[in-house]
């Protein structure tokens, strides 16, 4: 009984579905035949060893992963020095502004000191004080010795001028 109900199938039809036998229908062929179960063909050594190769690169193993991890420990690192560095170029532009306006500031107030000193003494002021207070007094023709000299950067004076006593 069992092995008749291995045997036993549906047979669609166009009205109704029925139970039938294989037994009872031994001339019926599929509709579409069937493809026949190729066996894979044999590939050449050197395409398994390809496929092997090929399986192989695409795993992760030890020394790809270290190398990732190597590159990635690098960008990284480069990453935070670029950032220090660019800290370091901000804090020197600040720094360089703020000389640059006590440089400015500096400036002005020399001009201001420049300005009240050439205003306080005119040449008349500074000719009294100079003959009247100090007692000092224009030179006389022959008092001025002129002389060439070899440098013109100093003068080393190895004896007496001639002429001034």
């Amino acid at each position: 009984m069992a092995r008749e109900l291995r045997n036993m199938y549906y047979v669609d039809g166009s009205t109704v579905r029925r139970v039938g036998y294989r037994e009872a229908y031994p001339q019926e062929r599929p509709a579409y035949p069937e493809r026949p179960v190729h066996q894979p063909r044999k590939q050449p050594l050197t395409y398994r060893r390809a496929a092997i190769r090929a399986e192989k690169s695409l795993a992760f193993d030890l020394r790809y992963t270290l190398l990732l991890t190597a590159m990635f420990a690098i960008m990284i690192a480069s990453c935070i020095v670029m950032l220090y560095v660019q800290g370091e170029v901000n804090s020197r532009e600040r720094r360089i502004t703020s000389l640059q306006q006590q440089i400015q500031t500096i400036t002005a107030d020399n001009a201001a000191f420049e300005n009240n000193l050439n205003g306080m003494y005119s040449l008349e002021d500074i000719y009294k004080i100079a003959t009247g207070e100090l007692g000092m007094v224009y030179s006389q023709n022959g008092q001025v010795v002129y002389y060439d000299g070899q440098m013109d950067d100093y003068v080393k004076q190895y004896s007496d001028i001639p002429g001034a006593k």
